[in-house]
Formats: C-alpha cells, structure tokens, sequence
C-alpha cells in the first residue's frame, strides 16, 4: 500500500540518519588506511596518481553525510545522497585498479569485494538501490577491462566471482529488506494495539465512572432511608427489619464498592498512589478499634502489638490492605486469636497480620489471592464477601511496590506479612474533636428527589435544621432564611454547574467561607486536587451514616470552640 510503504521509507531514512555518521566513518577510515597502504607499499609516482581518487571518495561521504543529516533533506534526496556517496567510492576504487595497471602496477581486485560486503551488509539502503549501485560498479569494472586490458582468463574469472558476490549479496539484501518490512509492520501492529489498549481503558475508565455513579445514587437513598427508618421507629419489629435492611444496604454497599474497585485496580492510573510519611501506629489503633466488636463477637481474642513507627507508603491504600487482611483472618482462618504486629527490619516496617487458625495448604496458598476465589465458602455466601479481598491485597501491594508474603502451616494459623519503607519521625497532628450531639443549619444542594428527602429526613432526626434545596438558584433564595452553618452539595447537579462551583457561588453569596461537604459517587483523583485547596471534604456514595456522622461532627460549629479547617476525607480504595 502506498501510504505503508510511505511509512517503512520515512521509518528506512531515520534509521539511516541514526547511523549516518558512524557507517561514514567506517567508510572513510577505510579509505585512510589504504591511502597510508598506497603511500607505504607503492611507488611514489602510483600511490600519489591515485592518492585524489580516494580523497574524492573521502570528499564525497563527507558531502553525503553533512546533506543527509538534515531534518529539512527529503526523503528520497537523502536516500539518493546516501547511495550515491557509496557508488562514487565504488567507482574511485574501480577507476583507481585501472589506473595502476596503466601506470605499471598490479592492483588486486580484493577491495572491490570489500565494497561489495560493505554495500549489502552495512549501508542499510533498500534492496533495489543496492543491486543498482553494486550491479552498477562490477559491470564497470568488466567493461573497463574489456576496454582497456587484454580480454582473457583472468578478467573471466573476476568476472565470475563478483557476479556470484553480487547474487550472494542480492539474496541477501532480499531478506534483509524482507525482514525490515516485517519488523516495522509488527512494530505498528503493537503500537496500534497498545493505543487499542489505552482507549479501551479510557472507555472502561468512563464505564466504570458512569456506573458507579448510576448505581450509587439509588443506593444511596437506600442506605440513608434505611438508617432514617431505623432511628425513627420504636416498635420491636420493625426496628428488626429497619436493622436487617440497613445491614443489607451497607452489604451491598461494600460489595458494590469491591467490585469497582478491583475494576478500577486492573487499569493503568485507575487508582493514583501518593506516598507520604506519617504514624504507623494510630492507624492500626483504628482499624483495631473498628473490627473489635466483630472479633468480639466472634469469640476472638483481636491483639496489637506496634511500638511508635513511622512509614512512607500511601496511608488510605495501606489502611485498606490492612483492613482486607484482618477482615480475611476474622471471617475465614476460624482462629481463637488474630494478631496485628509491626516491626522494625532491616531499615523497613513489616506489618504482619496473623492467626492461629487452620492454616492453609501450599495448593490452597496458591488459590487464596485468586479473583472470586472462596475456600471455605462454596455456597458463594453473600455475607462472607465476594472472594476479591485479598485479590486486591495483592493488586494494592504490587502497586505501593511493598513486597507481599504469605506463610502458613495446615493447622497452625496463617501470616500476611507487608514490607514497608520506613520513614523519620514528623509531627502528628491531634486528632479532631468529635461533638456527641449534632445541632446546626444546614443547607442541602441535591438534585435527586429520593435522595435529598432521605438525607434531609436523617438530618433532622440527628437534630439539625436543614434547607434541602434542588438546585442553585433554589439555594440562593433561601439563603438568608437559612443562616447555614454547614452546605452539603452532591457533585453532579442537573444544572451546568457542578457542585464545587456551587458550594463556591454560595459562599460568595453568604459572604464567608462556610465549611462544605461534597459528595460525590464518581472519585478522581482531579476532583480530590480541587477539593483540597477549596476546603471541601470529599466523601463518596453510596454515603453511610456512621461516615456522614464523624463528618459532620467535625465540620459543625459545635465540634470545637472555634471553627475547623475543612479537610479532605477520601473514600475507601
């Protein structure tokens, strides 16, 4: 096709210009060692009758070499320099045999072979400027011969030998372009693969963006209905179903949540690492804090064991290998006792998360970071997960670039063990204060129906006075009505402006800068850069209640004695 032989030409022309100057030096360096051979093994009057013609030559690589290194030199001029310098040598050495032996010298013949090896193993050119320039050259070299010498035995000999030299290099240089063509072929079929492969993961990007916010917005309502429902009814029974739909919400939640996850983990920059240094301790404290009751509950003894350490690693990503792992050991390893341990080794933290359960076998070993992979589950029970925690584990690990390793024994426990960069010691800063009992106004900016009665419904029953408004222009009317003291504004609003646009506009309107919660079900990692210097915390959907709560608490007025700083609070990964 024309435009892909367009394209193997422009692809032939770098790869001569990359080489330009080293295959001309070689061809020069030739050329200098035979003038000083000439000059050494001649006699004077032959060696400096033909001393010119190889400077001609000399002259005529270094013109070539200096026109075709220019990025401006088209394509087939190049081409047609490059060749021609090499023909021009061939000639001279040629012209050069000939003029010896009229100057009563006998020059071999050998070098015109080496021209011959030079031209079809080095030069690089297609494969019909070289059969033209080196079918060219050994044809002069016959005609001369014939025109000026004797013909006999000898000229039919040589004759003979460059003719098989020249078949030989023609196959040759046959295979050689074939190989080249195929070469770049494959190249372009991988770069258009992988450029298949970067939209494709765009479109699943966007997929993934577009589902998870289309399938978080009703569960959301669902979840903030379901937690309204429960606070506010005070029958026995009821209360017992409110409870059982809220578990199953937040079940479905989580479950959602892993499988987008995961998604999002497989792409190339679906989810961003950004390390940085902090306490390794008081994060362990929280998890430990926050899986307690479950162990509890299990009849399993939950145990810390970590002294003062600080690590460099990205802290929501390492929080949620941890997280997986102690879930893996308390809901699957049946042990009596889960441990958590950090240490310092060989200037890094090993985190350890172990039990002493039954253990698992070296097939089962293999088995346990599997995607959907549930050894003690074969009923796929919804309660026990989807078989993806410790596939992210995995996943979470290579991409922190904190080695991973599993040891366990049948019948003696299990232990996760994650190495991490250990990092000098910085300031902690105090955790926030959290207020017991909500009071407060608050403005609420969300363009779902369902949604907004939920969330302003669960407000008011935590005690706050709320305006639920639609959208902007709703919002701004009300303002002065209002007073808030805290706006909640979901991302996506039917209106042009999304909401951190709008938790702007009504800041200017209020005249100070209200603290702001945005909520969002499609987290980038651009929305959570916007967040930052805006003063918005960012929390994703589907929204629980018990995250909503802390939020608050530390946003509203009433959280401490004066008015905190908004900080970003960045869903689970």
């Amino acid at each position: 096709m024309a435009a892909l032989e367009q394209g193997f030409i422009e692809h032939r022309v770098q790869r001569i210009r990359r080489r330009l100057w080293l295959i001309g030096g070689v061809a020069i360096a030739f050329q200098l060692i035979y003038v000083g051979l000439d000059l050494a093994l001649l006699p004077p009057h032959v060696s400096l009758s033909i001393v010119p013609l190889r400077l001609l030559g000399i002259g005529g690589v270094l013109l070539a070499c200096s026109y075709c290194a220019r990025a401006q030199s088209p394509l087939f001029g190049t081409q047609l320099a490059y060749t021609g310098a090499y023909a021009l040598n061939a000639a001279c050495v040629v012209a050069l045999i000939y003029l010896s032996e009229a100057l009563g010298q006998s020059m071999p013949y050998d070098g015109l072979f080496l021209i011959l090896l030079f031209g079809y193993v080095l030069l690089g050119v297609s494969f019909r400027a070289i059969s033209v320039a080196a079918w060219g050259f050994c044809l002069l070299y016959v005609l001369l011969g014939l025109l000026l010498t004797e013909p006999g035995a000898t000229l039919a000999f040589q004759g003979l030998f460059l003719t098989c030299a020249n078949l030989l290099g023609s196959g040759g240089a046959y295979l050689q372009e074939h190989g080249q063509r195929s070469a770049w072929l494959n190249m372009r079929l991988l770069d258009l693969a992988r450029q298949r492969a970067v939209a494709d993961d765009a479109r699943k990007l966007r997929l993934l963006a577009a589902a998870s916010h289309d399938l978080r917005q009703p569960l959301n309502a669902m979840g903030l209905y379901a937690q309204h429902l429960l606070e506010q009814s005070q029958e026995p029974a009821i209360r017992q179903v409110s409870g059982r739909l809220a578990v199953s919400v937040e079940q479905l939640s989580r479950l959602l949540q892993s499988l987008l996850d995961y998604s999002r983990l497989t792409l190339p920059g679906g989810v961003p690492v950004k390390p940085q240094a902090f306490a390794l301790r008081p994060l362990l404290e929280r998890l430990a804090g926050e899986t307690r009751d479950e162990a509890r509950a299990q009849g399993v003894d939950l145990q810390l064991r970590c002294a003062e350490l600080w690590v460099r690693s990205d802290p929501l990503l390492l929080e949620r290998v941890l997280r997986n792992l102690l879930v893996n050991a308390l809901r699957h390893a049946q042990a009596r006792r889960v441990w958590v341990a950090a240490r310092e080794e060989g200037g890094s933290v090993l985190l350890e998360v172990a039990d002493d359960g039954r253990g698992l076998s070296p097939e089962e070993q293999a088995q346990v970071f599997e995607e959907f992979r549930q050894l003690d589950n074969p009923g796929r029970n919804a309660e026990q997960g989807l078989g993806l925690g410790l596939a992210i584990v995995q996943q979470l690990t290579a991409l922190l670039e904190h080695p991973l390793r599993l040891h366990s024994i049948p019948g003696q426990g299990a232990r996760f063990s994650v190495q991490v960069p250990l990092a000098a010691p910085g300031q902690q800063s105090a955790p926030p204060a959290v207020a017991a009992v909500l009071r407060g106004r608050i403005l609420v900016l969300e363009d779902d129906g369902a949604g907004r009665e939920a969330l302003s419904g669960l407000l008011q029953r935590w005690g706050c006075e709320v305006w639920a408004c639609a959208g902007l222009e709703e919002a701004l009317g009300c303002l002065d009505e209002a007073q808030p003291q805290l706006l909640i504004s979901d991302y996506r609003l039917a209106a042009v402006e999304d909401g951190l646009r709008a938790i702007e506009r009504v800041r200017e309107a209020a005249g100070r800068m209200l603290p702001a919660l945005l909520i969002s079900a499609d987290i980038s990692p651009e929305l959570q850069e916007r967040c930052v210097p805006a003063h918005v915390t960012l929390l994703g959907k589907p929204l629980l209640p018990a995250r909503l709560r802390q939020a608050l608490a530390v946003l509203m007025p009433q959280a401490s004695a004066h008015e905190p700083a908004a900080r970003l609070a960045t869903p689970e990964i």
